[in-house]
């Protein structure tokens, strides 16, 4: 039996974020589902994927042009939270329908119910980088260990987090018996710097395999110099790009201008800040969930 390889976390241009403290500005990727399969082939994934955030518009669009791509699964990237500390949750659900889609968004404030959701459904899931948090909400101890509980998968490498974090995902899931995913989680085109391979013959046997605990994750951590060439400075060229297209008067072409030339400037302070709070997750993890305690010493490591 051959290993088979895909890039679990990919997004396209149908992920749409607004760009943070940043009024009437969106961060859309460039790549469209097409050249996201095209890239994914090129980079010799045998299966792939698109887990745009809360949406499935994008796989939608790839199957409705190649209804016989028996090598693409449908994924969706679910935002959620954990109902008392407010942490934030993402859950890759995968081989789901529309209907199945708008169940999902329906329980979008509830990371527990979307969880049994997909149990009841059958559906594979996977709680991405599970110390990621975008608000001022803390780790509570029961609550978050509640969750892995009911999640029978994690992404234990994420491409976009640094290595403390990706060791203490990896960590967790050894120590309460979980499988294990990775992907790239890339906005800019990058796919398949990280994936995961698994003895198989097909797509079911794939996502059968990380359940049995025979997966293998492959691919780098982020650094400050991939956030900054492959993230960051990539993802100011194309949206301002692609609002200066958009622009309808003079003003706003001038303060699209100037929004880059400030985002230029400032790259190596928004690059230590991106991990000063990458750090602050490490030690949120470390100091609220004993199983993690003896991890410690990463603090002094991702300093």
């Amino acid at each position: 039996m051959t290993w088979k390889k895909m890039d679990m976390h990919v997004h396209s241009c149908f992920s749409v974020e607004p760009v943070p403290r940043v009024s009437k500005v969106n961060f859309r990727p460039k790549e469209t589902p097409e050249e996201i399969y095209q890239r994914a082939k090129a980079a010799g994934m045998d299966f792939v994927t698109i887990t745009d955030h809360d949406t499935i518009d994008g796989c939608l669009d790839f199957l409705s042009r190649h209804p016989e791509a028996k090598d693409f699964v449908v994924g969706e990237e679910v935002s959620t939270q954990l109902p008392v500390s407010k942490l934030t949750v993402h859950i890759n659900v995968y081989g789901h329908n529309e209907a199945q889609h708008r169940e999902l968004q329906k329980r979008r404030e509830d990371a527990f119910a979307v969880a049994a959701y997909c149990r009841e459904q059958g559906l594979f899931f996977a709680w991405n980088h599970p110390f990621y948090r975008e608000n001022l909400s803390t780790i509570e101890a029961q609550e978050f260990l509640a969750l892995v509980e009911q999640v029978d998968v994690l992404e234990t490498r994420n491409g976009g987090r640094m290595q403390a974090l990706n060791v203490l995902a990896e960590e967790l899931a050894v120590r309460f018996g979980k499988g294990m995913q990775g992907g790239s989680d890339t906005h800019t085109g990058q796919v398949g710097t990280v994936y995961t391979a698994v003895p198989c013959e097909d797509i079911s046997g794939f996502f059968a395999g990380i359940l049995r605990g025979q997966s293998r994750i492959v691919g780098h951590h982020s650094t400050p110099r991939t956030f900054l060439v492959h993230n960051f400075l990539v993802g100011r060229r194309h949206v301002i790009d692609q609002h200066l297209r958009q622009a309808s008067s003079r003003m706003e072409r001038l303060r699209l201008k100037a929004l880059g030339a400030l985002a230029w400037a400032l790259s190596p302070w928004i690059v230590r800040r991106h991990f000063s709070g990458q750090r602050e997750m490490v030690r949120l993890a470390v100091s609220r969930l004993p199983e993690l305690a003896r991890f410690r010493s990463l603090l002094t490591e991702a300093a």
